[in-house]
């Protein structure tokens, strides 16, 4: 089946795939050539027989092995042996994934979006960059006679603008959830904006490494989940024995769950 990778981590790729065949593969040449012969026809006064000529031809040609092509090595690789390399693919999430220790990588169709929460910090990063270009229009505003009623003040813009904090505590990161079908469990990962290819939204395969889990009945804030660090770690444990309050259940996710170190998404 042909994949269309909506995120790909081709160095944790390249990891996974040196370490299960010792090393990487370069640029492979190939170099085909054929040979044949022509019959000349001499003066039939002089001899009757046919004068043969060599001809040669050569054609050569050099394969790049691309992610898409390692991508797919890896997952023959793994299938070979799923055991011996951690590797699981997950049929039927409510029997295989409370088995699933840390380490363990999965292999999972689900339904994938952005939370809220995440969304909501993305949002103000771009409302940041719209401000910092009205501070620099509005001087002109009078000489253009531009009407400024309504606008927010200075004091409001910069207030918008100091929230930016948190998109840079993420480091541009930002965090996914799968529903999985026909039960309760979820999965999540952090996703780098450097190998996102496509959009999170919708139906996908998602491949990566467990690096925790927690039950059910146990919550983690979406802006604290193992491995983020928007919340200080005393704020995120008292925020995680409360759970969320009336109306915030959104802003959490609730177990059974299990985040990955997210290598791929795929259709």
């Amino acid at each position: 089946m042909l994949k269309s990778f909506i995120y790909l981590n081709e160095a944790a790729l390249a990891d996974y795939v040196s370490g299960l065949e010792g090393g990487l593969r370069g640029p492979v040449s190939r170099r085909s050539m054929t040979t044949g012969s022509a019959d000349g026809g001499v003066d039939m006064k002089v001899a009757k027989a046919g004068v043969a000529r060599n001809k040669e031809s050569e054609e050569s040609s050099t394969i790049t092995d691309t992610p898409q092509a390692r991508f797919n090595r890896f997952l023959g690789l793994v299938n070979q042996d799923p055991e011996a390399v951690g590797w699981l693919e997950v049929m039927d999430p409510g029997v295989d994934l409370p088995k699933a220790n840390v380490g363990i990588t999965i292999n999972v169709e689900c339904e994938i979006y952005v939370p809220d929460a995440v969304n909501a910090i993305e949002q103000i990063g771009e409302l940041s960059k719209m401000l910092d270009t009205m501070d620099s229009l509005l001087p002109y505003a009078n000489v253009f006679g531009l009407d400024t009623t309504g606008l927010p003040t200075e004091a409001e813009r910069e207030a918008v603008k100091g929230f930016t904090a948190l998109q840079d505590l993420t480091g541009g990161k930002t965090v996914m959830v799968g529903d999985l079908d026909d039960t309760n469990w979820r999965i999540a990962g952090q996703v780098l904006p450097q190998h996102l290819r496509g959009e999170i939204d919708g139906r996908a395969t998602v491949v990566g490494k467990i690096t925790a889990a927690w039950p059910k009945g146990k919550w983690k804030p979406m802006l604290a989940l193992p491995g983020t660090s928007l919340i200080p770690r005393e704020q995120r444990r008292q925020m995680e024995r409360q759970g969320p309050g009336p109306g915030e259940e959104q802003n959490f996710l609730e177990g059974p769950a299990v985040m990955l170190d997210v290598l791929a998404i795929y259709r």
